[in-house]
């Protein structure tokens, strides 16, 4: 702080000096290649729209210099002057209104109120209306779950055959009720578990086709998942089996729509 205050304290002095030095030391009586006042007041007044050469003659001109300061000091005295006038009038404005002045306030503060509920609506919108609906007392609301009867199929007496070629004999064709079935498919003796696809075919039309893994049983192989033939029209089907080699199991059967007492497993 004190470095800076001697700093300030010789600017200043060097300020002074050379205010004074070029107040006294370029005598110019007969104002030779002086400008204009006009120019001198529009330096004064914005430096930046002045001529260079208007600024450099200051420095080697003494009148012109003097002239120079002077405006200065009257352009800051005016400005100060209307900013101390400007500020008094809106001072002394309420005084003089008083019943404007508080029309406008109390038009202020609704206006600052109307925005602030309108930007509160606007952050946290209106949950929309639920709908609660009465169920009739008449109708039941318990889903509905399918039950899958227990149906299964015994493939031990099927002959296998390779790849795409046709059963040589004739396996007896086995009636299926088209319903929800729970199916047990078994197979031959000597059948591994692992992975088989299971497909439903109605002549060479695909209708599903899955993969199912089978396991051991009771001392059998079987294959069980369930399915839904409920939507199947009733007529002649095929399920082939087949594994991961190649061998398939033809079973032929009949989807045929079937009694409540006739539903169960085959022989």
């Amino acid at each position: 702080m004190k470095d800076r205050r001697n700093f300030e304290k010789k600017d200043s002095e060097l300020l002074d000096f050379a205010r004074s030095y070029l107040s006294e030391s370029f005598p110019n009586p007969e104002r030779q290649g002086c400008p204009s006042d006009g120019a001198l007041r529009s330096l004064a007044l914005d430096p930046r729209r002045t001529e260079p050469s208007v600024t450099e003659h200051l420095a080697s001109c003494s009148p012109c210099f003097i002239r120079y300061s002077e405006l200065l000091i009257q352009f800051k005295s005016q400005t100060a002057s209307e900013h101390k006038w400007s500020w008094k009038r809106l001072s002394a404005w309420p005084k003089a209104h008083p019943l404007l002045a508080g029309t406008v306030v109390t038009c202020a503060v609704i206006i600052a109120i109307v925005a602030g509920i309108l930007y509160n609506r606007l952050r946290q919108p209106n949950s929309p209306p639920i709908e609660v609906r009465k169920a009739p007392s008449h109708v039941s609301t318990a889903p509905q779950v399918a039950a899958y009867s227990p149906f299964s199929i015994d493939l031990r007496n099927i002959s296998p055959v390779r790849g795409s070629q046709n059963p040589q004999t004739t396996s007896r064709r086995i009636r299926v009720p088209n319903s929800p079935l729970d199916l047990t498919l078994i197979l031959p003796l000597g059948s591994e578990e692992q992975s088989y696809r299971v497909t439903l075919k109605a002549g060479t039309k695909q209708i599903w086709s899955k993969s199912v893994a089978a396991h051991l049983t009771n001392g059998q192989v079987v294959i069980r998942f369930d399915e839904d033939l409920s939507n199947l029209e009733s007529g002649r089907y095929d399920i082939e089996v087949e594994s991961p080699t190649g061998i398939r199991l033809v079973q032929p059967v009949s989807i045929e729509g079937v009694s409540r007492g006739e539903t169960g497993p085959s022989k």
